[in-house]
């Protein structure tokens, strides 16, 4: 198994000039005891008010003048802090972004980092931002899908040739290539229609919150859309932190995650604490009760 981490990049713990400082002494205490990911996450712009229902449970956890930094330029700059660490997104919403654009933001950080980024993406659900862009919320799961492919052709293909129905291009040259052959993709999202997304084109799944039956009845529908799809299902990662509130909790849920096929368990520090200073003492005790000191003297 491995350990992911939320960077303080959105909400209240990135308010404030010192946002930066916060950043990097969280990512640099994930590289040093032998976490596997520091994951960012995506909103480019809020509406005043909030109608559409949060997908995940209760209302929508932060305010809308709360900062969320850009995903890539976080990333850069996590880069430059760390030596080891994969640098996670958590998810960029897709249908926000023209792939080509994207494609080159993320190509550019996997560069500098030595190969290090683990995308993960999402259709998208709050409709106020979609209106604020101009996007028609409706098409944004094709959109999605279409970006996905493109954004793989963009990476892999010397000569780009793509016809879509949103994007089109033809004799195209396209670089630098990411670091990785080929860079991971993974989906987000709980929906039947994000399900069969990650088992057809994902690398991985990034699961919300939920209890274990849940999740390991979602991870058995991702495994079947994979089979129906001609893929290995055992080749596709799950992440969660299993809905674990502290961390003997989460210590205590780590064989049955493991057992139901979670492959990077997310320790949800940030949530569990008031300040960045609390949440990486918590990275500290989950480091030591996890076994997260072996894995980081391991070769």
């Amino acid at each position: 198994m491995q350990f992911g981490v939320a960077l303080p990049q959105f909400g209240p713990k990135a308010r404030g000039a010192e946002v930066g400082e916060r950043i990097r002494a969280m990512a640099s205490a994930a590289d040093r005891l032998g976490y596997d990911v520091v994951w960012t996450a995506e909103h480019l712009v809020f509406p005043r008010r909030i109608e559409t229902p949060y997908p995940y449970g209760g209302s929508f956890p932060y305010d809308v003048n709360d900062p969320v930094l850009d995903v890539g330029a976080t990333l850069a700059f996590v880069a430059a802090a760390t030596k080891r660490v994969r640098l996670g997104s958590a998810v960029v919403v897709l249908p926000y972004h023209h792939p080509v654009a994207l494609a080159k933001a993320i190509a550019t950080v996997d560069v500098l980092s030595g190969g290090r980024v683990l995308l993960g993406v999402a259709s998208g659900w709050l409709r106020e931002e979609f209106e604020l862009l101009g996007v028609p919320f409706r098409e944004r799961g094709a959109r999605t899908d279409e970006a996905i492919d493109l954004l793989r052709a963009l990476w892999t293909e010397e000569t780009v040739h793509f016809e879509g129905r949103f994007h089109g291009l033809r004799d195209a040259a396209f670089s630098p290539k990411p670091a990785q052959r080929p860079l991971p993709i993974w989906i987000g999202g709980d929906s039947p229609k994000a399900l069969r997304r990650v088992g057809r084109r994902g690398d991985g799944w990034l699961a919300a919150p939920r209890d274990l039956a849940t999740l390991e009845r979602a991870i058995d529908e991702v495994r079947r859309e994979a089979e129906s799809a001609g893929r290995d299902p055992t080749r596709i990662g799950v992440a969660s932190g299993g809905g674990a509130r502290s961390v003997a909790e989460l210590v205590d849920l780590l064989p049955r995650l493991e057992r139901i096929g979670v492959t990077i368990v997310n320790v949800p520090a940030l949530f569990w604490s008031e300040t960045v200073e609390e949440a990486i003492d918590l990275l500290e005790d989950f480091a030591v009760r996890g076994g997260l000191r072996a894995t980081a003297a391991s070769p």
